[in-house]
This record gives structure tokens, sequence and C-alpha cells, in this order.
């Protein structure tokens, strides 16, 4: 619940995942890319535009909802982003610098969060709080949140699931022990770790792997993907 948590509080944008309500493809899922920041207790608020796709689709789905549709349900997903620049930078372009980069992104860590947006009134005891993170976070904010088009919406998680990276752990994840968890402390600074890590230190690496991890086959290739406070993952 801790690299969950970790996952949502370094990164202020996602996708998220409605139903759709436009003729012709109603009931598809429907992908928006959102901004957003964390309440105290690490629910994702949202600053939506009325005339968004995403918005209306989740008012759609809540009209429908009293007819005992599950529809009002949502879905942000979340990742680190991982180190896919410094790959395609560093294996040029083309087919090569593609795969480098898919490969990074495959390792880093991501959550999906699944509830309910529920809009925030302007009264609400963290609206305050919420406005200056919103502001922090995101430049364009100040100019659009006092809008009548504009409004925070709350995502209160029903489901969280966390994937640790391709092959990494990943499981389920209950919603209160989320909201106890603390973020990583090294995890705003671990993306730039992991690549000096991989540039300068390949034979330590090295090392790393036969004298105490006791690998007995012979190694082509190692890199790190990932560092926390509990230690790191080496491939």
């Amino acid at each position: 619940y801790e690299k969950a948590r970790t996952v949502t509080s370094v990164c202020t944008s996602g996708t998220l995942c409605t139903v759709s309500a436009h003729q012709g493809i109603e009931g598809a899922p429907f992908g928006s890319f959102v901004d957003y920041v964390l309440d105290d207790v690490g629910n994702p608020v949202l600053l939506m535009n009325e005339m968004s796709m995403h918005t209306i689709n989740v008012q759609k789905a809540v009209q429908e909802q009293s007819a005992g549709s599950s529809s009002a349900l949502v879905t942000l997903f979340t990742q680190l982003g991982g180190n896919s620049n410094a790959a395609s930078s560093s294996s040029g372009t083309g087919a090569a610098g593609s795969s480098s980069s898919a490969k990074s992104l495959q390792d880093v860590s991501r959550c999906s969060l699944t509830g309910t947006l529920e809009k925030i009134d302007d009264k609400a005891a963290d609206m305050d709080a919420i406005r200056m993170r919103y502001s922090i976070a995101h430049a364009y904010a100040d100019q659009v949140m006092d809008s009548p088009k504009f409004a925070f919406y709350r995502l209160v998680p029903q489901k969280i699931y966390f994937v640790g990276g391709f092959g990494v752990l990943a499981k389920w994840v209950e919603p209160e022990d989320y909201q106890l968890a603390n973020p990583d402390i090294l995890a705003k600074d671990a993306p730039e770790m992991v690549q000096r890590i991989n540039r300068d230190h390949v034979e330590d690496l090295m090392l790393t792997a036969t004298q105490l991890l006791n690998v007995e086959s012979e190694i082509t290739k190692i890199r790190m993907t990932n560092v926390d406070r509990l230690g790191m993952d080496i491939r």
C-alpha cells in the first residue's frame, strides 16, 4: 500500500477512464488525460470542465445510477514517468530508441484507482488546501478554477490495483491501508538515481549480483529498475 500511495503522490496526471455517453459508442470505455492533486488521505482531486467529454460521461452515469447501473464508477490510471527520454536519447531515434523506451516504461510502477467521483462543495473544509495544492502543481489552475464552468471533483476509491513493473509484484490494495500509508521518501529522486547508477556503476551492479545475490550464471546485461527506502530492484 505504501508503494501505491507513492505512485499517486509522485504523479500529478493520469488517464481517467469513464463510460462513454456519446451517441454511437454508448457504454464504451473512454480515456481522458487529466491532472490531479491528492487530498489529505490520498484521494485524487480533479479540476473538471463541465464541457469536457469525461465530465459529461460522469454526469450521465450518475443520472443513470438510480436505475441500478454501476457505470458511475470511474478509474484513474497513473504511472511513474520512467526514464524513457534518457533511453531514447542514448539509443538514438528509430526502432532501437522506441524499443528501449518501451522497456523502460514497462519497468515503472503504476496504479489504478477505481471508485466514484464526487463534486466538492465550495464550502468544504479542505477546499482552501485543495485550491492551494492545485495552483502549485498546475500553473494554469489559477486562470480557470474560479470559472463557473469548472469544479473540483474528488475520486473516492473502492478498489486499488498496484503493479510494480513488468514481472514484478502486482496486487489489490485495500483503500483503508492506502489512505493510512505514507509515500516513500526517495520517490521523487528515484528516477535520477536509477539513471545515474545504470550509467556510471554497471560494474558495481555486477558485483552486487555475483557477490551478494550469489548469481552463478553468466550475466550479459544488468540494470537497476527501481530504488526505494527498502532497497533496489535489479534485472
